[in-house]
């Protein structure tokens, strides 16, 4: 999907595009993104990734909520008293809480919950909130910026240990957190003002294309071609690494109207 959106408050505009793959093993795709359009000076434009767990549909359940409820809760037009970086803390948390509560009343989606990376772009201001071990990732001039921290066991073992030693036999795929297993949840946000000029680029993705992608390539790949070419290269790339999870590239642009 792409899309070329206009960024409230300033001369610019974000061409967004995104691919979500099957991969090569799994039976269900539980990786969701969006790409939102605002109409509104305080709220901006919006990229969200997702990627559910649970047993059967349950994942892509959540992921799906998670989606709908964050967009929702962000564009809200009763909660225009809040500022940009607090309305996106709130929309995860407000997922998180309509997540949770499903999982208790359906038993099929008992357990249920997802990841939920979501960046709201206003002005040539850009905010990140994440729960989970989706990624955003910000580029210019052909490097690559890290912003989000993964909530997993996996990333806590390599903080505390400087030579990565004690992270090197833990599985990738334990979180620490993550939307809709507990009736709250505690939100990181990352805001960045005044950071966003021409060329530069968001990146959005799921741990389908993480894992399999070595952070080199993914910077190489994601700087290098238009976003949409750039998407369907990675999750080719991530295929044919393997292609062991579901594979979600999100990649917008931002370019001077």
């Amino acid at each position: 999907m792409s899309s070329r959106i206009p960024i409230p408050g300033a001369d610019l505009a974000l061409e967004a595009h995104f691919v979500s793959d099957l991969g090569c093993v799994r039976e269900i795709n539980q990786d969701v993104a969006g790409i939102f359009e605002g109409h509104s000076n305080e709220r901006g434009c919006l990229l969200v990734v997702a990627d559910g767990m649970g047993g059967a549909a349950a994942g892509e359940v959540a992921s799906q909520m998670a989606l709908d409820e964050v967009a929702e809760a962000y564009f809200d037009p009763d909660e225009m008293d809040q500022m940009a970086p607090g309305a996106l803390r709130l929309a995860l948390e407000r997922a998180n809480a309509v997540i949770f509560r499903r999982s208790t009343e359906e038993i099929d989606l008992s357990g249920m919950g997802t990841t939920c990376t979501a960046v709201s772009v206003l002005g040539r201001n850009f905010f990140v909130a994440q729960i989970g071990d989706s990624r955003a990732y910000f580029l210019r001039d052909g490097e690559m910026e890290q912003v989000t921290v993964d909530h997993s066991l996996a990333e806590e073992m390599r903080r505390r240990s400087p030579d990565g030693q004690s992270a090197r036999n833990v599985p990738t795929n334990v979180l620490t957190r993550c939307l809709g297993v507990s009736p709250s949840v505690e939100v990181d946000l990352f805001e960045r003002m005044g950071a966003l000029r021409g060329g530069d680029r968001l990146l959005l993705c799921s741990d389908g294309l993480t894992n399999m992608v070595e952070r080199a390539r993914i910077c190489e790949v994601g700087s290098g071609q238009d976003p949409a070419a750039a998407c369907q290269q990675l999750v080719a790339e991530a295929r044919d690494g393997g292609g062991l999870d579901n594979i979600t590239v999100l990649i917008a642009e931002v370019q001077v109207r």
